[in-house]
């Protein structure tokens, strides 16, 4: 009797050890089928390099065994997984092209030897001579297209003047750039199309401004508190909700990484250095090359996209406003006239009849 009682208690465990194993025995056959499905998958495919093949047999493969949960037509059903496997596989494909049409940098990132011997020390380096060297040429190409597109630039600007009178002030500026802006985090470096095609969509917004009437005006406390039409002013007040936007971005992702309080004070130094000084003269022009290098370095969360993509966009923005204008001072003919009377040059006509002894003379202040 009590053995009775125990096969008959024991008869549900049983059952079910034969009903997991029978699942099992599904699940097996199952897995086979698919590999046989994907050997045909790789057969109609055998044109590609074998990298190429391994990844897509890396994709195929399930990552979990199938439950059935019972009986199935397995010949219906091989159509239909065969064709979703096709085209999860051709998805896979698809995307694969575009990130490496969008993310392979035009030059590598590596430090270059002869043998033994490193031209530059380290991959910090390569990526900082590559930002110098890019930005450089993109002024270039900027300043040659833009005079078969519009008259509005710099007409007496020439090519030559950028690099000799602004090249060394550019060095610096790209180079505070790179550091504030953590550039040499950004594991593709800046030469793909993902970072290049904002900085072209910068340019093209700046060169249709002369199309625009209401546009033709700069950001100085003169024309703002003279000239900009209503238009200009709607225009500028349309645009604060999405800049409100994008600087919330930065300053949550910052605090979520807790990070918000160095990114404060990066960002009151660099006003303390660059802004603070140079506010208060009735001379301050608030060049579009100075504020897109001021903005883009503190759009520095390389692995965001939106970051990146503000960052590249500022990037443009300084080239634009080089390549078209030069790197004119934000202090404008104040700084000018102090270079001019504290290096004494004669084309101000400022000297006594035996040209010994200079006139202070102070500058006209503009009257609003």
């Amino acid at each position: 009797k009590i053995m009775a009682i125990d096969e008959e208690n024991l008869k549900p465990e049983v059952d079910k050890t034969k009903s997991d194993l029978d699942r099992t025995k599904k699940q097996r056959k199952k897995m086979d089928e698919e590999q046989q499905l994907n050997q045909r998958l790789f057969r109609t495919h055998s044109d590609e390099t074998s990298d190429d093949s391994r990844e897509r047999a890396h994709l195929l493969e399930p990552s979990e065994p199938i439950d059935t949960g019972g009986e199935e037509d397995n010949d219906n059903n091989d159509g239909g997984e065969e064709t979703y496997l096709v085209e999860s596989q051709r998805s896979r494909r698809l995307k694969q092209f575009f990130e490496q049409f969008f993310y392979t940098t035009l030059l590598p990132d590596t430090v270059p030897s002869v043998g033994s011997v490193n031209f530059v020390e380290g991959e910090f380096t390569v990526k900082l001579l590559k930002f110098i060297v890019w930005t450089f040429i993109l002024i270039a190409v900027i300043h040659k297209v833009v005079p078969f597109l519009t008259d509005d630039r710099d007409q007496d600007l020439e090519l030559w003047q950028i690099l000799v009178f602004d090249g060394n002030l550019i060095v610096c500026d790209l180079t505070v750039f790179f550091l504030v802006g953590r550039m040499w985090r950004q594991q593709l470096g800046i030469d793909h199309l993902g970072f290049l095609l904002w900085a072209v969509l910068a340019n093209v917004y700046f060169q249709l401004q002369p199309y625009f009437h209401f546009l033709q005006h700069s950001a100085t406390l003169y024309e703002m508190h003279c000239k900009w039409p209503w238009k200009l002013w709607v225009f500028a007040l349309t645009l604060i909700p999405f800049i409100a936007y994008i600087v919330f971005l930065h300053i949550f992702y910052a605090y979520k990484n807790g990070i918000l309080v160095i990114k404060i004070m990066e960002v009151l130094l660099c006003l303390v250095f660059f802004v603070i000084p140079l506010a208060p003269s009735p001379y301050f022009h608030l060049h579009h090359w100075f504020a897109g290098w001021l903005l883009g370095m503190h759009s520095n969360f390389s692995d965001v996209w939106w970051s990146r993509a503000l960052m590249a966009y500022c990037w443009g923005m300084y080239i634009n406003g080089v390549a078209v204008y030069g790197r004119d001072p934000v202090l404008s003919c104040e700084y000018s006239y102090f270079l001019s009377v504290d290096q004494e040059c004669p084309y101000l006509e400022c000297y006594d009849g035996n040209g010994t002894e200079m006139i202070e003379e102070s500058m006209i202040t503009p009257d609003w």
